[in-house]
Parts: C-alpha cells; structure tokens; sequence
C-alpha cells in the first residue's frame, strides 16, 4: 500500500488484523489540497458568512448532518443545549435544515473556495460521527489550523492529537462531548492549537510527501 506512515496507524492495525495478517502492509493517505494550507483572517471569513465576529465559533459538517452513522441525534442535542447562547453554529450538509438562535445553516456546499472560508471562518470543528474512517472535514479542518473536537474512533484518533490538533471523547456521548465541547469554549483553548494544527497537517497530509511515498511504492514495485 505504501511507506508507512506514523499518523495512521490505525488503518494500519486493522489491515494486519484482518485479511492482510500474512502480507507486509504499510499505508498512504490521501493528500489535502495544497489550497486549504492557505491562511485566511479569520474575523473576515466570518464576515464573509454572516457571522458574529466576536463569538466563538463551531463548525459542523456532513453529507447528512442527520444520518445517524454522522451522529446526527448526538449534534442535534448540542443544538438543543445552552451552549448555542454562548457560542454560534455553522452547519454545511443536507438533511434538516437546523434553525435556531445563533445557529447558521449553508446547506451542502460544494466550492471549495466557500469551504475553506468556512474553516477559516471557524474556530472549532465538531466532529460528531461516533464510527468513521480518515474522514475529509478532519483533515481539511486541522489543514486550515481549525482543531477538531471528536469521538476516539476508527482513524480519527490518527489526525486528532490530543494538545495538537485537538481532543477526542472516549464515550459516544452527547453529554460527554457537550461537556467538553463547554469546556473548550470556556477557556478558550483552541486559541493554543491553531498553529500545532496546522503543522501537524503539514508534516503528514501535504502532497509533495505523499507523491514522494506514491513513488518510491512505484519503485519498489519495479525492482
């Protein structure tokens, strides 16, 4: 598959656990578009999106913010607490289009330039799927310096490094991710992962490193 690599290691451990037990296995990941390491300022994104410049910002996206396997009954839950009175949403994807105070909804997006506005704009993204693989809004988020509040599962713990690129929740839970999610906002931590974020993206997703994986994988292959 590739050389290896030290942020997906959990990819790697459930292909030597499973059919691939007998074959030598490493892992290449996809790449993040150079575009999205591009800093923009963050209080003009909001302004771009119609946002309040001065509240903390969360950012929460998904193909169907309401299917389940998304954990959708877990995000609308966060909807329904306090923490809207405090903070605003801004939610990308199909499915129930959320209203509310402080919530803003764009429906699915798919330019690219919007996107990276949105990540940008953001100060936390709310990842809410409680099972999932390497998802794309992760890793794009933390390309963009946004660090990611998640649950600890599949690759996600592979891209969220707890004090770098963000926090993992242990239990599927809202009320656990609510608490944290309160906790972060309170004091503001996301402030201190913003640029270790970004670098850690850098270091592992950027496509001059996984092109020189692809083809040194080539080479080997060939000889």
């Amino acid at each position: 598959m590739g050389n290896e690599n030290d942020a997906l290691n959990w990819l790697k451990e459930e292909a030597v656990n499973g059919a691939w037990a007998n074959h030598k296995v490493s892992v290449i990941p996809y790449p993040v578009p150079e575009s999205f390491f591009i800093s923009r300022d963050q209080k003009s994104c909001k302004k771009a999106l119609g946002l309040n410049g001065n509240r903390p910002t969360i950012l929460c996206i998904a193909g169907n913010l309401n299917e389940e396997r998304k954990g959708g009954s877990i995000l609308q839950k966060i909807l329904a607490s306090n923490i809207t009175e405090s903070t605003q949403f801004l939610l990308i994807g199909n499915g129930k289009d959320y209203q509310g105070k402080n919530i803003k909804n764009l429906g699915f997006i798919e330019d690219e330039i919007t996107l990276h506005i949105a990540y940008n704009a953001a100060d936390i993204l709310l990842h809410t799927a409680p099972i999932d693989n390497l998802p794309n809004t992760v890793l794009e988020s933390i390309a963009c310096g946004t660090p990611v509040l998640a649950f600890n599962c599949g690759g996600v713990s592979d891209m969220v490094k707890i004090n770098k690129s963000g926090w993992l929740i242990n239990k599927p839970c809202a009320i656990e991710l609510g608490k944290k999610l309160s906790d972060i906002i309170s004091t503001r931590d996301y402030n201190n992962l913003k640029e270790s974020s970004k670098s850690f993206a850098q270091a592992n997703f950027n496509t001059k490193r996984i092109g020189s994986e692809y083809s040194k994988l080539f080479n080997e292959l060939l000889i």
